[in-house]
């Protein structure tokens, strides 16, 4: 889909793990255009142990995305202050509407669990909200990589955030940044080790090149989704994860290839040297 100046597609794919256990995938993700230019964007990755996770991920993007684009129809916020109480304002949305979710069901609210990521590109601001452990990894306008949204982690190992944990909300983290960007990743964890350096979180530049020059030149015809879902889907990328995996890309225009010039993913760059960071 092309916003304005700016490209955006997007994908959530099963894991092989899910797959062999016969569990659907449990990732969804969310867009959305702004009238004053920019755009909202929102992934989520349900809770494996969840069994109705599947559900709360998807309401929470939906819940998330309309209240982020209700508040910024007209005028958008002023400020860190501003910016921060709208990200807030559309978590809180979010957990509610799984609350409300939960209720209809006569099931318990956990059963919906699920992360969280936002973001916000309008210029000249770029705002992130996460809770739970996706990423967001933005290109400036100087062509440096920023880890914009940081995965959290717990105290201990296969310890998450869920935005259906009690006072969840305190957990929630809101960056606020003052920079024009040119291109911008965001994820689940499934992807985690292929992007990310960690613990340090330092961008894998070869795993996020060559996915910023395609998205930049992503046309409208579903071509570019498809090769993106491909892509995911690979044998080079599920031999290094089970995973569901998310990928939202959002790039500024340089105008479109030919048609029968489509710039097509190569496979995934080696994974970066990393000390382990248990899931």
């Amino acid at each position: 889909m092309s916003l304005d100046a700016w490209h955006i597609l997007g994908a959530s794919v099963q894991g092989a793990g899910h797959a062999a256990r016969a569990m659907p995938c449990q990732d969804a993700h969310l867009w959305r255009a702004l009238p004053g230019g920019g755009f909202v964007l929102a992934v989520a990755d349900g809770a494996g142990s969840a069994p109705r996770s599947a559900e709360g991920a998807r309401q929470a993007v939906m819940a998330a995305i309309e209240t982020l684009a209700a508040g910024l129809a007209d005028p958008w916020p002023a400020g860190v202050a501003g910016w921060t109480a709208l990200l807030t304002e559309a978590y809180q949305a979010a957990r509610d509407a799984l609350c409300q979710l939960a209720a209809a069901a006569h099931a318990p609210l956990a059963e919906f669990a699920t992360t969280l990521a936002c973001a916000v590109a309008a210029e000249p601001w770029l705002i992130t909200a996460q809770l739970g452990d996706g990423w967001i990894v933005a290109e400036t306008a100087a062509g440096e990589l920023l880890l914009a949204a940081r995965p959290q982690r717990g105290e201990y190992a296969n310890e998450a955030y869920f935005l259906t944990m009690n006072q969840a909300l305190d957990g929630l983290e809101v960056r606020v940044y003052r920079e024009s960007v040119c291109a911008l990743a965001a994820s689940t964890d499934g992807l985690l080790r292929l992007a990310l350096r960690l613990p340090e979180g330092e961008p894998h530049a070869p795993f996020f090149r060559p996915l910023f020059a395609f998205a930049t030149t992503a046309g409208q015809d579903g071509r570019a989704q498809q090769e993106l879902v491909r892509f995911l889907a690979s044998a080079q990328v599920c031999a290094r994860t089970d995973d569901d995996k998310t990928l939202v890309l959002a790039a500024r225009s340089a105008g479109r290839l030919p048609a029968d010039r489509l710039f097509l993913l190569p496979a995934p760059p080696a994974a970066p040297a990393s000390e382990d960071f248990t899931d």
